[in-house]
């Protein structure tokens, strides 16, 4: 059986990358200087995930002996959703010429087939998941 501090370091490692994922992606979409409304909520939720995967790296350094393989997962997947939407976003930009002071494909991006608003939901929901487990924690 693994140390509890051992489990709760893999989970804490993934709470690490899983922002700075989100953190990256919100960063590049800030340097643009065009925000449909859709973007704009994008940014939203992003801010929020944000806030959320850093309560969630607080908590994981003072208890230390919580395991939370639930969490495993959907950190795995925030991570990667928000790795391969830059990716996507960064081929969006050098088809466009790559001006970050007005970029106007946001409509034309796509993300395993959805829009943008579907990954704004998807990340709404990684928030979800984890906010719930982060208050579980806490109680």
């Amino acid at each position: 059986m693994a140390e509890p501090i051992g489990l709760a370091s893999g989970v804490l490692t993934l709470v690490i990358f899983a922002h700075k994922s989100c953190l990256t992606l919100y960063k590049t979409i800030q340097s643009f200087k065009t925000h449909p409304k859709r973007v704009r909520n994008l940014i939203d939720e992003l801010e929020a995930l944000i806030g959320v995967l850093e309560s969630l790296d607080e908590t994981m350094k003072l208890h230390t002996d919580v395991d939370i393989p639930a969490l495993d997962l959907p950190l795995r997947r925030c991570s990667s959703a928000c790795d391969e939407f830059l990716q996507e976003l960064q081929k969006c930009c050098a088809r466009s010429g790559g001006d970050r002071q007005s970029f106007r494909d946001w409509a034309k991006l796509r993300y395993m087939g959805d829009d943008i608003d579907d990954f704004t939901d998807t990340l709404a929901a990684y928030k979800s998941t984890i906010n719930i487990a982060l208050t579980d924690m806490q109680l």
